[in-house]
């Protein structure tokens, strides 16, 4: 029987050999979850703040991003208009 440690070098020589590399990534962890409220307006003016300097197209993507993960959103919750 394999102890763990074997097992995982198996995985990983199979791997290497399959044409996959391993990468460790670290992303920031959220400390806590946002529970103050914001408002349309309120929203508006940090966009506003926070973009102010971008190039229309850049602008325009994010916009779309916007408008598609409400959308998304709209369809996971069943949400009609």
């Amino acid at each position: 029987m394999l102890s763990n440690t074997e097992r995982q070098r198996r995985f990983k020589d199979k791997m290497y050999k399959a044409g996959f590399k391993q990468i460790v990534l670290w992303v920031k962890r959220m400390e806590k979850k946002h529970t103050a409220k914001i408002t349309q307006g309120e929203f508006m003016k940090r966009l506003m703040k926070n973009t102010s300097g971008w190039k229309k197209e850049e602008l325009s993507e994010l916009l779309y991003l916007f408008l598609n993960i409400t959308n998304s959103k709209k369809e996971a919750f069943k949400i009609n208009k």
